[in-house]
């Protein structure tokens, strides 16, 4: 497992070589990439440049976000599907393997039945074409009750129905993004994790939460990982590296305190945090 940064989540908007300093000045060993930037970056430089800089800064990529939504309109996907590709052969030029993603668990639509057939359909045509560039996707669930209230149909929301997303998707290419948060919310167990191999595995998102009963707690307000002690991050960890997971742990706390400080500040903050966990899970 290494220390990642993915400079959105904490709010950090400024140049691909600043977010690479600021990066190596909160003790992380990696850091998240959006590939649209580095799809742009590569028309006017070298692709590799993108690699050299990480190397130069001795860190490595951690993971990209897929650039659009898993369930949107027909039309808008197809096109989005074809701006992939583009994407991909950047990502395989500079060994970004790692993809995410996440699953809205809900619809107004369609339903639960009916939408997991509708997103099989999709994410195996994704899988199809990111392993043609040798990518791995990881899905996330979103287990806050928060978000599927007031909606019609609920949809994958815990750490179960999402594997059953995956046994039945039937590709080797997929796998979860484990986030502590929703694996807490959504009353998952560490036993459940200790089932999994490492490579089932692709991101991890860690937080802490407030001292809340699970029902009221607010998908972007959290905590630094740690800095309540409400989930076990300790525990979390130590589970992981005992299935032997080896990517990236990336803080993604949602918190208006740590976004509106200045970017040295937050940054020392949030590696702070990260480091100190690593430190209590004997991950140093």
């Amino acid at each position: 497992m290494f220390r990642n940064l993915s400079p959105e989540a904490i709010n950090i908007k400024t140049t691909f070589l600043e977010q690479l300093r600021l990066a190596k000045l909160g003790n992380f060993e990696g850091m998240d990439i959006s590939i649209i930037e580095c799809f742009e970056f590569s028309k006017n430089n070298k692709v590799e440049k993108i690699k050299n800089l990480f190397d130069s800064f001795d860190l490595k990529i951690g993971g990209w976000c897929l650039p659009f939504n898993i369930g949107e309109e027909e039309n808008k996907f197809n096109e989005d599907m074809q701006k992939l590709e583009e994407y991909l052969k950047i990502a395989k030029k500079i060994s970004a393997y790692r993809i995410y993603t996440w699953i809205i668990p809900f619809s107004d639509n369609l339903p639960y039945k009916e939408n997991f057939e509708f997103h099989l359909k999709r994410a195996q045509k994704i899988c199809k074409l990111i392993e043609k560039y040798g990518c791995r996707i990881g899905f996330e669930f979103i287990g806050t009750k928060s978000v599927r209230a007031n909606h019609r149909y609920e949809f994958i929301c815990n750490l179960e129905q999402l594997l059953e997303f995956i046994k039945k998707l039937k590709m080797e290419n997929i796998g979860i993004l484990l986030d502590s948060w929703h694996l807490y919310a959504s009353d998952g167990k560490f036993e459940d994790i200790e089932k999994l191999k490492g490579e089932d595995i692709i991101y991890v998102h860690v937080n802490d939460a407030p001292n809340i009963p699970k029902d009221q707690l607010i998908d972007n307000e959290r905590f630094l990982p740690g800095e309540t002690g409400i989930i076990d991050i300790i525990k979390f960890l130590k589970t992981l590296k005992k299935i032997k997971y080896d990517g990236p742990v990336t803080p993604e706390p949602f918190n208006r305190r740590v976004n509106e400080l200045p970017n040295e500040i937050a940054i020392r903050l949030v590696g702070g945090y990260l480091l100190k966990i690593f430190a209590k899970s004997d991950l140093i």
